[in-house]
């Protein structure tokens, strides 16, 4: 972990992802009020919840990722297997329900699968083709 790159970060866009944030809390909670703001406040924890992921993610270096690449690929096929096994939500199988909250592992599949697949055309354009000099 390099805390350093915390310096490099672009705080004006911090600061427009901050208000467009409350801006959406905002709408959500007018739209919610139906409800028992149940929406709002499953928006509200999954917000605690990515505040600490984002800054966790600014100082990892993108070359560790890169290294587990193939760990996060394998473990995201197996959560698109398992949640083959989950009752239907809605109609689809594609949601695991922990507690009050719903977590789609496709979402972190499209994750795993750019970091795989950048992380294995680097590695193939670092390797020398055979039959160059």
């Amino acid at each position: 972990m390099n805390f350093s790159r915390l310096k490099n970060i672009e705080w004006k866009i911090l600061v427009y992802v901050g208000i467009l944030l409350i801006i959406g809390l905002i709408a959500l909670y007018s739209a919610s009020t139906s409800t028992e703001f149940d929406e709002f406040k499953k928006q509200i924890i999954w917000i605690v919840v990515g505040i600490p992921v984002l800054f966790f993610m600014t100082i990892v270096d993108y070359k560790t990722l890169a290294r587990f690449s193939i760990w996060f690929y394998g473990i995201a096929i197996l959560l698109l297997i398992a949640v083959l096994f989950t009752p239907r939500i809605n109609g689809a199988k594609s949601w695991f329900v922990i507690g009050q909250a719903t977590l789609q592992p496709a979402e972190f599949a499209k994750i795993a699968i750019i970091l795989f697949l950048s992380s294995t055309v680097s590695s193939l354009r670092k390797k020398p083709r055979k039959g160059n000099k």
